[in-house]
């Protein structure tokens, strides 16, 4: 990590992430203790919070788009903006009714969906492939620190400086964020189109052919769908009724995000020929923590899978973004990564809403022992496909040598 953030156009980039990250960090939590101070609050919170996931999915979605076809370090700045905008907006907006900070909250999630896409594939474009894995760790490192440390700065502004100070940090942040990447020399990435839906169609069509891809979008979506979601549905009740609090949720929570930042530390070292094989069983891994939470009755041994399911989820991250950089074309790397955060982060609402009411009908045992087998199960039966194991599809050529050979040509 210490080498490839010598270079100076990555160490820029890099920075802007983490001011990036430190605001996300601040974000939820700012935004909930400033929502609930109003008389309102606990009615407006779920539909601004909603208006953040929203505007973080439609955000998403004309992202790839956006970032391959306009200067990826200018899609970048320009999307920090707008969150800095929407956040300052809620702040400013606090006593006015809730569809005006909906609107503002919703700017900042969109500016958000942008900014992963765009980032993801910039990093393809300024970092040599042999410096790539350990420029994706060294991404996954600050944030999960970011991650940890955010809410707790947040609580202590909005106690000591009033409800809209941390918000007006994380504006601040994403200023700072905007200005860091090295726009000079940035060109267009793709101007030979002028339509946007044949350019989403085009990173469809680009996402069909590599079957590791697909294999492991579907492992994703179900980690999301059953294994997240079980999680932060039925960590509080756990904590409640077996153990007698709410410290279980923190200890848990902790845990996790202790455990992903150690498994970027273990994979910024650790470059695995097959790296498919550990990321897929340490994906597989999280399914522990619901299996924990149906039959557990020691506290340590819940907190001990959340620390595993948060380094395992490193353990898959880094290589899996690596892979996209290395085996996607550049010019459509932001439409595929887009197309990963919008597929798999999408279908997590859909297990929030619909495991309560299988909790309801079948009870909490069988519905996370079924959650957690599943997810065992789903990232386990990706090996079969083929190329998963190296995160390669034996059909494609490699796209470096694609390009030498045009060049040549």
């Amino acid at each position: 990590m210490i080498t490839v953030l010598r270079q100076r156009a990555f160490r820029r980039l890099w920075l802007s992430h983490t001011a990036s990250a430190a605001a996300t960090g601040l974000m939820p939590t700012a935004l909930i203790l400033a929502v609930l101070d109003r008389h309102d609050g606990f009615t407006a919170l779920g539909l601004v919070l909603g208006a953040r996931t929203l505007g973080f999915l439609l955000g998403a979605l004309p992202a790839g788009v956006i970032a391959d076809r306009y200067p990826r370090a200018k899609t970048l700045a320009c999307s920090s903006l707008l969150r800095a905008a929407g956040t300052a907006a809620v702040a400013l907006l606090l006593d006015l009714p809730t569809i005006a900070l909906c609107a503002a909250v919703f700017l900042a999630g969109a500016g958000e969906g942008v900014f992963r896409s765009a980032y993801q594939a910039l990093v393809g474009e300024l970092v040599a492939e042999e410096h790539r894995h350990s420029a994706n760790a060294a991404t996954t490192l600050s944030l999960r620190i970011c991650l940890v440390a955010g809410p707790t700065i947040a609580v202590m502004a909005h106690s000591s400086l009033g409800a809209t100070a941390s918000l007006l940090i994380a504006a601040g942040l994403w200023l700072v964020s905007a200005v860091l990447p090295d726009r000079r020399g940035a060109a267009p990435q793709d101007t030979g189109r002028t339509n946007a839906f044949v350019d989403f169609g085009e990173g469809l069509r680009e996402a069909r052919k590599h079957r590791w891809f697909l294999a492991g979008l579907v492992a994703l979506v179900v980690w999301l769908a059953l294994g997240e979601a079980a999680k932060y549905l039925m960590l509080p009740i756990i904590g409640q009724e077996r153990f007698g609090g709410d410290w279980l949720i923190g200890a848990a929570l902790g845990a996790y995000s202790f455990g992903a930042a150690g498994g970027a530390v273990l994979m910024s070292r650790w470059r695995p020929r097959r790296p498919g094989v550990p990321a897929m069983i340490m994906l597989g891994s999280y399914g522990l923590v619901p299996l924990a939470l149906a039959f557990a009755h020691h506290s340590w041994i819940i907190i001990a899978c959340c620390a595993i399911g948060g380094a395992g989820i490193e353990i898959f991250n880094i290589p899996w973004f690596t892979a996209i950089q290395r085996e996607v074309p550049q010019h459509l790397q932001a439409r595929i990564s887009a197309l990963d955060f919008l597929v798999s982060y999408g279908m997590s609402p859909l297990g929030l809403a619909l495991l309560p009411a299988a909790i309801d009908a079948a009870g909490g045992t069988l519905v996370l022992t079924v959650c957690g087998v599943v997810v065992i199960v789903a990232a386990l039966l990706t090996l079969l496909v083929p190329g998963m194991a190296t995160f390669t599809d034996p059909r494609q050529p490699d796209p470096a040598k694609h390009t030498l050979a045009a060049a040549t040509a």
